[in-house]
């Protein structure tokens, strides 16, 4: 809103808007460039930006009683970003690589597969020794404390013995129940972007790992778990999913590679049993 929206709109009545505007301001965002190049903003962000215009003219058309303006309005379409998740190897090679300091975080959620802002939500009264759980109650998105996502993603998450140790570590300072397990250098949560840009970056370069998102982190997760045979339905309420549909739809590949499962023993079969001849 004050970045984008009121900056361009911020001196039109809201009846005086029409969709010209909006595509003129939309088309601003999407030739917005880096230094080299390349977008700045992705058509799904650009849609995220736009969002809420369009709810408050929807409710502003119907209470002031004028047409609603953007009927014909279609969002830009979307490409959704290919999985790239982490091998047990290069798991291993960024916690080698990642500051100290940053250790256990990472730890926490390559082994849980909590997104970034159920992360920066956990506070010391979601952590539950006596029972060995964390619960999942909350996010923090952009510096506001928010419900999580959907009512599958408040859930409980087992503590083993390696998370069990690591949380002790994290948690050994703090004293009230309300304080954040990791925080900035003024004490206050996490910011996504920042852990991105000044953390989850420059260590993937310092390993000599390939770019890819912080949000692989869920992914590795999700795939190490099935790879190490545990039940789809425990990985899939890990991660807070309705239903195990999606780890199939987009995990399984990375699953065979992960565990060995590529066909070899079906080849070693047919080989076995005189189906394939020799070379």
């Amino acid at each position: 809103m004050n970045h984008y929206l009121i900056p361009f709109f911020g001196n039109t009545l809201i009846n005086e808007i029409y969709l010209n505007q909006l595509d003129q301001f939309r088309q601003q965002l999407t030739e917005m460039e880096k230094e080299d190049g390349s977008r700045t903003l992705s058509n799904a962000r650009v849609n995220n930006i736009l969002w809420p215009l369009i709810s408050i003219m929807i409710v502003a058309a119907e209470e002031f009683k004028f047409d609603y303006p953007f009927s014909r309005y279609r969002a830009l379409r979307e490409q959704k970003a290919d999985s790239s998740p982490m091998t047990l190897q290069e798991v291993k090679r960024f916690l080698d690589y990642v500051e100290p300091a940053w250790y256990d975080y990472f730890l926490l959620r390559f082994m849980t597969g909590m997104r970034s802002c159920e992360v920066h939500g956990l506070q010391l009264k979601h952590i539950d020794f006596d029972h060995r759980l964390i619960k999942v109650r909350q996010n923090v998105v952009n510096g506001e404390i928010t419900d999580v996502k959907t009512p599958k993603s408040r859930r409980d998450l087992p503590i083993n013995d390696i998370l069990s140790s690591s949380l002790e570590r994290i948690t050994a300072t703090l004293t009230e129940p309300d304080d954040f397990l990791f925080t900035n250098d003024d004490g206050e949560p996490l910011d996504t972007r920042y852990i991105g840009k000044q953390i989850w970056h420059p260590t993937l370069k310092r390993a000599g790992l390939k770019t890819r998102r912080p949000y692989e982190t869920r992914h590795t997760a999700a795939v190490l778990h099935l790879a190490a045979h545990e039940n789809p339905l425990y990985v899939s309420q890990l991660l807070g999913h309705s239903n195990t549909r999606l780890l199939f739809e987009i995990y399984a590949p990375y699953v065979f590679n992960a565990a060995r499962n590529d066909g070899s023993a079906f080849s070693d079969l047919m080989r076995s049993g005189g189906v394939i001849k020799p070379d």
